[in-house]
């Protein structure tokens, strides 16, 4: 069983839904316009209304679907900038996060930073298995930072962001350990205002690149 699915078979089904059509929105499967029928949803993942009602809920909440008057639930625009703003937000913090690891210098989180980095880089060519791992290496730095305040803040963002970038975009592996390499580098060194850069950049150039993705899709971003 795979990280991914431990993580899924705990959570709720209405915000599993939620998770999925999120996905599809973000990776211009459901286009904006797109209208999503409660009984639709239901077909589709083969349950109740209720958390079909409340993933729409929650979606709609996000921003990401909106009412058309008649009782459907439609894909909201997408647009550039909100993408963008989304990960450089982000990036922002996990430099924070990464800043305050490398001024601790804690030797077990150093280690723990180095080990996770080579077995990320012994699955580059497991984008499932990467991809498990890229979002477990940002999250133990997060965590390393011990801050409750700043963990609260990326749990805030990161339904915008989906964890699994470098299963639908695998081509990115090499560059995400390459960039990884470089951020723990300047972790090990001490160097905190240099890794906070790293990290911003690293997490905002994807955003670039989603943004790149879904134009050469086709998808307007307004």
């Amino acid at each position: 069983m795979s990280l991914t699915s431990e993580r899924l078979d705990r959570t709720p089904l209405g915000q599993r839904i939620a998770d999925a059509l999120r996905h599809d929105i973000l990776f211009g499967r459901l286009a904006p316009g797109t209208k999503l029928a409660q009984t639709q949803v239901c077909e589709r993942f083969g349950t109740s209304r209720m958390p079909v009602r409340d993933a729409l809920r929650q979606l709609t909440y996000e921003g990401f679907l909106t009412g058309d008057g008649g009782g459907h639930s439609v894909v909201a625009p997408l647009r550039r900038h909100d993408i963008e703003d989304s990960f450089l937000i982000e990036g922002q913090l996990h430099g924070i996060a990464t800043r305050r690891v490398a001024e601790r210098g804690d030797p077990a989180h150093l280690a723990e930073l180095a080990e996770r980095h080579a077995q990320m880089c012994g699955a580059a060519e497991d984008a499932q298995l990467a991809a498990d791992l890229n979002w477990h290496l940002h999250r133990r730095i997060n965590q390393m930072a011990q801050s409750r305040r700043l963990i609260v803040a990326l749990r805030a963002l990161a339904v915008t962001i989906p964890r699994d970038l470098l299963l639908e975009f695998p081509q990115w592996i090499d560059r995400a350990n390459d960039e990884h390499a470089q951020i723990i580098a300047a972790v090990a060194a001490g160097r905190g205002e240099q890794a906070a850069d790293l990290m911003r950049d690293h997490v905002a150039e994807a955003g670039r690149d989603l943004v790149r993705y879904l134009e050469k899709k086709g998808v307007d971003l307004t």
